[in-house]
């Protein structure tokens, strides 16, 4: 495939930069000082894709600022905007910790749903989301960024975490387009230290416009998280019912350290069926990476992703080679 064939260059530029930039990295987060103190933090990636068919390409995957600051005692602020994307605004919040095991946020940001979709895109062990959390998280199937405007209870106590709230139901940056509010959730408990156990809940009703009709939107979900030592095992289950439509998605993945805080190896399985009553559309994907860290938030991502239809045939194949650099 001459997309592959022609990565030389380009995986060389993306290895020796890193070294540059993790030079140069400081662990702390710089300071904004305005009428109060504001906290400046932030990551860019710059990505190269070789894809089967013929696509050879640079891009700025993503090129995040992060605002924050505790306005008054127990309530904080955070905006956060990608200079690549339009509109800009990701996320707008302010936070009320009134407690530990309960506090509230109001605004726009992520909706509570899955381990994956809930892990910031700087801190994902793989280039690329599964298909399985793109294509059925709440916002992300819509385009919506996985984010949504609405207000949510969050709180934990020693082994257990909850986030519940309600939400417009149509995506980032976008009004609502019908009279009900989605509701969404997520449990996690921890019976171990080192062991996470997730459930996730949407209930909602989605129009694409105002005044079109609406449809069931319902999702129901899954995870693990275990990470102990070198060795770390995730995995998410998402079932959707789309109007009439049901769909499901899974992925297992796994990862060892072979140098701690600077080499990891990851390898995952998803697998995404469109609809459960059609047959011979299921496509499934596996993904082999390698993560050589430089410093806390600057990392080189390398990614194969093979493609497989459910018949066995190769759908696709991509590598990918992302440098981050984060402050």
């Amino acid at each position: 495939m001459r997309s592959f064939s022609n990565t030389a260059v380009p995986a060389v530029l993306l290895i020796l930069l890193p070294a540059i930039l993790a030079a140069q990295e400081t662990t702390a987060s710089p300071t904004v000082t305005a009428s109060k103190a504001f906290k400046l933090s932030g990551y860019g990636q710059f990505l190269y894709t070789a894809q089967d068919p013929e696509i050879d390409a640079w891009s700025i995957h993503r090129a995040r600022l992060v605002f924050s600051a505790e306005l008054l005692k127990n309530v904080r602020f955070k905006v956060q905007m990608d200079l690549v994307k339009s509109p800009a605004l990701v996320d707008i919040l302010v936070e009320f910790l009134l407690h530990e095991a309960a506090s509230i946020r109001v605004g726009q940001f992520k909706v509570p749903f899955s381990l994956e979709m809930t892990t910031s895109s700087a801190d994902l062990d793989l280039v690329n989301r599964s298909q399985t959390v793109n294509k059925l998280s709440p916002s992300l199937d819509i385009g919506g960024g996985g984010r949504d405007i609405g207000a949510v209870v969050f709180g934990k106590t020693a082994f257990l975490e909850y986030t519940f709230g309600l939400f417009n139901g149509s995506g980032a940056n976008k009004a609502d387009t019908n009279e009900k509010k989605d509701l969404a959730g997520r449990l996690i408990v921890h019976p171990l230290s080192f062991l996470s156990i997730g459930a996730s809940f949407y209930d909602g009703s989605y129009a694409p416009a105002a005044g079109a009709a609406s449809v069931v939107r319902d999702r129901v979900g899954a995870d693990l998280a275990l990470i102990h030592g070198p060795i770390s095992l995730k995995a998410d289950f998402i079932q959707a019912e789309d109007g009439e439509t049901l769909r499901r998605g899974w992925y297992v993945q796994g990862g060892y350290v072979f140098l701690p805080k600077v080499l990891q190896g990851i390898v995952r399985f998803d697998s995404y069926d469109p609809d459960d009553a059609a047959s011979g559309d299921r496509l499934d994907t596996w993904t082999v990476g390698l993560n050589w860290f430089l410093a806390e938030r600057t990392k080189l991502q390398v990614n194969y992703e093979l493609m497989k239809s459910q018949a066995g045939a190769t759908a696709g194949r991509s590598l990918l080679i992302q440098l981050q650099g984060g402050f």
